[in-house]
C-alpha cells in the first residue's frame, strides 16, 4: 500500500477515535460542570448541526472502509486455473512470471523482470514488465506487440486473462551489467 494512502487512512481513523473518546468522556463525567455546559450547547441548533455532521462523517467512513474491503481485488500466489469436483489445478506466481519473461526473449530486452499480481476472483492478472532496451530493439515494435504477446502467453499457457499491463523500459547503459534470458 502506498504511503499517502496509509497517512490518509490514519488521519481519518484518528478523527473517528477522537470523536469516540470525547463521547465516552462526556458519558463518564456526566455531572461535571464542563460536561453540563457542553451538553447544553449540544442542545442548541449549532450543536445539533455539529452532531449531524460528526455522525455523517462516521457513517461515511464506515461505508468507505466496508466498500473498499469488499470490492478490493484479492490477489494470491497460486491461482486455480481448472476445477473438476474436488480436484483442481493451480499455477504458481513464479511460474507465470518466468513464462512471461521467456516469451519476452524475442524482443531483445536486457535484464527483463516481470511482476505479476494474480486476481483470483476474476481469473486475471496485472503484469508489470521492466527492462533495458538493446540497440536492436525497436520501440514501435515493442509498443504494438508486447501486450499481444503477454496476453497470448497468459491465455494459451494458463487460461488467465490480462487485466492491466505496465511497461517500464529504459535505454541501454554501458554502466549496468546485462543478463540475457
Amino acid at each position: 500500500m502506498a504511503n499517502w494512502k496509509k497517512w490518509w487512512i490514519t488521519l481519518a481513523m484518528l478523527v473517528q477515535g477522537l470523536i469516540g473518546g470525547i463521547v465516552i468522556l462526556l458519558l463518564i463525567f456526566r455531572h461535571e460542570p464542563w460536561t453540563l455546559e457542553i451538553n447544553h450547547w449540544l442542545l442548541t441548533t449549532p450543536g445539533q448541526y455539529t452532531i449531524i455532521g460528526l455522525a455523517s462523517y462516521i457513517i461515511l467512513m464506515a461505508i468507505i472502509v466496508i466498500g473498499s474491503s469488499i470490492f478490493r481485488p484479492s490477489t494470491s500466489k497460486q491461482l486455480v486455473i481448472a476445477r473438476d469436483g474436488a480436484r483442481h489445478i493451480s499455477v504458481d506466481k513464479a511460474a507465470v512470471e518466468k513464462s512471461i519473461r521467456l516469451s519476452l526473449s524475442n524482443f531483445g530486452l536486457y535484464n527483463p523482470t516481470t511482476k505479476v499480481k494474480m486476481l483470483k476472483n476474476r481469473q486475471e492478472a496485472d503484469v508489470t514488465v521492466s527492462g533495458m532496451l538493446s540497440g536492436q530493439s525497436d520501440p514501435e515494435l515493442l509498443k504494438n506487440s508486447l501486450a499481444d504477446t503477454i496476453e497470448n502467453d497468459l491465455q494459451r499457457n494458463f487460461a488467465i486473462g490480462l487485466r492491466k499491463l505496465q511497461v517500464r523500459l529504459e535505454p541501454y547503459s554501458h554502466k549496468k551489467t546485462v543478463t540475457v534470458v
